[in-house]
This record gives C-alpha cells, sequence and structure tokens, in this order.
C-alpha cells in the first residue's frame, strides 16, 4: 500500500465556531493500491503535459491552493480553466474513491484524547526529529498510529510519501512511529512536483480544508456553493467525515449544531470543546 501524507490548515482568525478552531491542524492521508500507482503516475504526469501544451505555461505540478486562487503559472491562464480542474479532478476521484483518512489536532482533540499516552507519542515525534508541542507534527503523529493500527492485522509492506516541509526530500521517515510493525515500511519525505501521488493528496486536503472554511461563512458566493456542491458530490471515502445536510444558507452556528450531536452519538463529553 502506498499512502501519501499532506498537510492543511485555516487561518487563526477562523469565525465563531465553538469547534472549528483556527489553530487546528490536519494531516491528509490517501490510500492507493500498489499495482496502482505507476499507472497514476503516468496519467498525472499526461494531465500536467496536456495543460502546459493548451495553455503555452509550464507548471510543474498540479497545486491546488494556486489553482484555485489562480497563482503562480496559473494567473496567465484563461479564466474558468482552474474551475474546470476542480470538476476534473474531481471526476477522477469519484473513479476511484481511494480511502481517504484525515487526523487533525488542536486544544480540544488533545482533551477529547482521555487516557491516551500524549507522552509516550511525544518521545517518538522527538526521534523521528518533530516536535510535540506541534498540533500539525502531532496530527502527523496520530495519522501514523492509526495507519499501523489498521494494517496491523493484514502485515501489509506500506509505502509512506510525505510532503516536505516538515522534513527536506528524500529524508526517511517512520522507523520510530512503526518500530512494532512487523512488515517492511519504507517512508520518506518527497517533493510534490517529483511525486504525483502527493498532487492529489494535495487536492484532497485542499478540498477538505476549502470545504471548512466555506461552511463557516457567513455568507457565501455563487463560486463557494458551486465548491460545497462538488465537494459534496465527490463522497469522499472517509471514516473520519461525516455528511453534513443543509440548507445553502446554513450557519457557522447549524454547524457547531451537527457537531455537538455527532459528539454525542460517540459518547464524547460536550464540556471538553
Amino acid at each position: 500500500m502506498h499512502i501519501a501524507i499532506d498537510d492543511t490548515y485555516g487561518p487563526l482568525a477562523h469565525g465563531t465556531s465553538r469547534y472549528v478552531t483556527g489553530r487546528r491542524r490536519t494531516q491528509v492521508g490517501v490510500l492507493f493500491e500498489d499495482n496502482q500507482v505507476d499507472y497514476i503516475r503516468e496519467q498525472m504526469r499526461g494531465c500536467l503535459s496536456l495543460i502546459q501544451e493548451s495553455t503555452g505555461e509550464k507548471p510543474d505540478e498540479f497545486h491546488f491552493v494556486e489553482i484555485y486562487n489562480r497563482k503562480g503559472p496559473w494567473a496567465r491562464t484563461k479564466e474558468g480553466l482552474n474551475l474546470q480542474l476542480f470538476e476534473a479532478f474531481a471526476d477522477i476521484y469519484r473513479s476511484y474513491r481511494w480511502l481517504v483518512l484525515v487526523q487533525t489536532v488542536d486544544k480540544r482533540t488533545l482533551r477529547d484524547l482521555k487516557g491516551f499516552d500524549r507522552a509516550d507519542l511525544g518521545r517518538l515525534l522527538v526521534l523521528e526529529g518533530l516536535s510535540p508541542n506541534d498540533f500539525s507534527h502531532l496530527a502527523l503523529g496520530l495519522l501514523c498510529l492509526r495507519i499501523r493500527i489498521r494494517f496491523k492485522s493484514t502485515n501489509e509492506p506500506l509505502t509512506l510519501l510525505l510532503d516536505e516541509g516538515l522534513g527536506k526530500a528524500g529524508q526517511p521517515f517512520g522507523a520510530k512511529l512503526f518500530k512494532n510493525y512487523t512488515s517492511i515500511v519504507e517512508g520518506r519525505f518527497a517533493s510534490s512536483k517529483s511525486e504525483e501521488l502527493l498532487q492529489i493528496a494535495d487536492f484532497l486536503a485542499f478540498c477538505i480544508n476549502r470545504n471548512t472554511h466555506l461552511a463557516l461563512k457567513d455568507e457565501r458566493t455563487e463560486i463557494d456553493l458551486w465548491f460545497l456542491e462538488l465537494f459534496a458530490s465527490m463522497r469522499i471515502n472517509s471514516p473520519d467525515l461525516s455528511p453534513f445536510i443543509a440548507k445553502p444558507n446554513f450557519s457557522a452556528n447549524d454547524l457547531d449544531e451537527f457537531h455537538r450531536l455527532n459528539r454525542a452519538l460517540r459518547g464524547i463529553d460536550d464540556q471538553s470543546a
């Protein structure tokens, strides 16, 4: 199994939600069957070549925050191409529906994890060159522990690909966090420019984060509503995303009520919110 992991986060000033905080940090892992990987990489390279030929621009990767905001090499492309690319990648995802694991950490998350040995995780993070006080690093550590638990029974070899930033491209990762995993684990940081699987993880991480941001807005534009509908249509295959059915003019209060009920169903004490 190949697992591409990318991080995402929102602005610190992030509305009035009681549950969705600006300090949260999220790691998104996308799982690919080994026999799909070469084909996916080839097709992604082909898509990028087609864009380069049709636009005359030379983007060296699909980086979706730049695409959505028409920044960098995408600034000179024709208006609307950015949204067409999102529709195209949404279609690709609907065809494959890769499993997506989402791990978010903020102060509330740490309070929710009653009985969890955070100190032990912190020691492992330090050995991996990460900080136990950084929410993004903690989210990565928790995501890796979940992956280890998920595949423990199958003993499947794992290849972890992490977007560079927390580590330099080529730097190994995971030996300590997967120390009790009996099969082969090869983990490394990589540049998304040279690893197409990370570009797909970037797409899904951006979509998840953008959906959250738009859910907290007081007023939404037509493009905002289009994006929310596109996101819903993908039906992302994830145990960590719950369907939220609402009217177009729903508020942050409506979202908070959804969170409150969802937490109650899972037996989480709302006082820790």
